[in-house]
């Protein structure tokens, strides 16, 4: 049996805040400041094996642009929040997608955006955010 909880496990590979359900694309709905002219980390995606190591490269696109500014996004290693038995990973840089936002200049208020992310393990999520510019 825990030969097959192992495989399991490995099957799913928890990314940053994924479910451990599977079914259709789960949002995730996040509030996030940002100082006028700054630049805002959205997240880092990846989705990791048992032992941490990548199960790939997520696919991240932005599925509602910023009315105020730009979002950009740029392959690379980094640290994403995984939850359960994937948690020790968070400690660890893991090959993924960061993902910024970066007002418009001299822009101050709020905007919102959001990004389809697909996990190598074949899950979608969508992120959306609400970001004040102050």
């Amino acid at each position: 049996m825990a030969c097959g909880n192992l495989k399991f496990q490995r099957f799913l590979g928890l990314s940053a805040g994924l479910a451990l359900l599977s079914g259709p694309a789960v949002a995730q709905i996040a509030s996030r400041t940002v100082a006028e002219n700054g630049v805002l980390v959205l997240g880092h995606y990846a989705q990791v094996n048992p032992d941490c190591s990548s199960m790939g490269i997520p696919v991240v696109r932005i599925s509602a642009p910023p009315a105020h500014g730009v979002v950009s996004t740029a392959k690379g290693s980094g640290f994403s929040t995984f939850h359960g038995p994937y948690e020790n990973c968070s400690s660890r840089r893991v090959a993924g997608v960061t993902a910024q936002y970066r007002p418009e200049r001299g822009f101050v208020g709020t905007d919102s955006l959001a990004l389809d992310v697909i996990f190598p393990g074949g899950r979608e999520r969508i992120d959306s955010f609400s970001v004040t510019v102050k």
